[in-house]
């Protein structure tokens, strides 16, 4: 028990004739008198002697509670405040992951599409390519069709044009 209780019983048997801790001794051997304002100067004279450090060690036992008490409700808001800050950053990564995966498909769809482009551009190209070529073979047909025809006029021309002389000659 600590001294400051142990002279609050004291002051307690003395002002009033009980006390928790002195209450128990109901005899004594001798029988005596006390003077109650002797007794409470004495106390108070006590009291006032005790070492700094063992009032201030008093103060801290009372004030022992408050402090864990603040501490506790301290961790408590630093757990909470971690948690909150914890699912926090779980759903911006989760966010995040959700725009990565979302870029990554739309990356991938144009991706996609520019192949599509790619192999459509490539088809209109070989099909132009082969038209131009049909085109041009069938020009080639022609002229040459038209040449043949000419080369056989021109036979056709040097040939009257022969048999006009050989009849010119005769």
């Amino acid at each position: 028990m600590d001294v400051n209780k142990l002279l609050d019983e004291l002051e307690d048997l003395a002002e009033h004739g009980q006390g928790t801790f002195f209450s128990r001794i109901r005899y004594f051997r001798k029988a005596f008198f006390l003077d109650i304002d002797d007794v409470l100067d004495l106390t108070h004279q006590i009291r006032a002697s005790l070492p700094q450090q063992i009032q201030r060690a008093d103060q801290i036992t009372r004030d022992k509670d408050r402090i864990l008490t603040e501490a506790r409700e301290q961790a408590d808001r630093m757990v909470t405040e971690a948690a909150e800050q914890a699912e926090l950053t779980i759903r911006q990564a989760q966010e995040d992951a959700r725009v990565l995966v979302s870029t990554h498909e739309v990356t991938r769809v144009a991706q996609q599409e520019r192949q599509r482009m790619l192999e459509s551009a490539r088809q209109e190209a070989e099909a132009m390519r082969q038209g131009a070529l049909d085109y041009t073979r069938g020009m080639l047909d022609r002229m040459n069709k038209s040449v043949e025809t000419v080369s056989v006029q021109i036979t056709q021309v040097q040939q009257a044009l022969q048999k006009a002389r050989d009849e010119i000659a005769k």
